[in-house]
């Protein structure tokens, strides 16, 4: 990544994750980055607790300034109960452009779902590899990796809508959440 995106990687709000995000009581943010989301998410919902969970700790040592608390570790390898959660205790997680970055992204969203109350709400912004441009650039010969966006160069793993379904639902527990899928 360049030193040119570096700064603003981790300070992005996605204004169209924000609005399918339920007002709730406790939410975590896994890959809140500077915290700016759950701060945005926090000034629309001022009563909600809302949690980061951020793997850099430089971006999280500046989330704690706006979150209620944040957690800095790797969301793959994590137990949230030896941070005093016990399951069900969120009733919103929040993966932001995050879970194409994980090795295992369906291990991680089963461990995480523990947490999740009965009738708790996912939302999740992950790109689809299966976009218009993407299909430009593979028709014309390339596959050119940027610092940021659909074909970051940190990318783990590629998603198309059926496949973001699929993994959703071989990872949820039915009686906690339904799935919505948005274009």
């Amino acid at each position: 990544m360049s030193s040119q995106t570096a700064p603003t990687y981790y300070s992005n709000i996605n204004t169209e994750l924000m609005d399918i995000c339920p007002s709730v009581e406790r939410a975590i943010e896994f890959g809140c980055g500077a915290g700016r989301f759950l701060e945005a998410y926090k000034s629309q919902n001022p009563t909600a607790e809302c949690i980061g969970f951020e793997k850099f700790a430089s971006a999280g040592q500046e989330a704690k300034e706006r979150c209620d608390k944040v957690i800095i570790g790797d969301a793959e390898d994590i137990d949230l109960g030896t941070h005093g959660y016990q399951p069900e205790s969120f009733d919103l997680i929040i993966y932001g452009d995050v879970l194409e970055h994980f090795l295992n992204p369906w291990k991680a969203l089963e461990q995480h779902l523990k947490y999740l109350k009965p009738g708790g709400q996912v939302c999740a912004c992950i790109p689809n590899a299966s976009h218009w441009s993407i299909i430009f650039e593979l028709v014309n010969g390339t596959f050119n990796y940027r610092d940021s966006g659909l074909l970051d160069r940190t990318h783990l793993r590629f998603f198309t809508k059926a496949t973001i379904a699929e993994m959703l639902l071989a990872t949820a527990q039915p009686h906690l959440f339904k799935a919505e899928l948005l274009n």
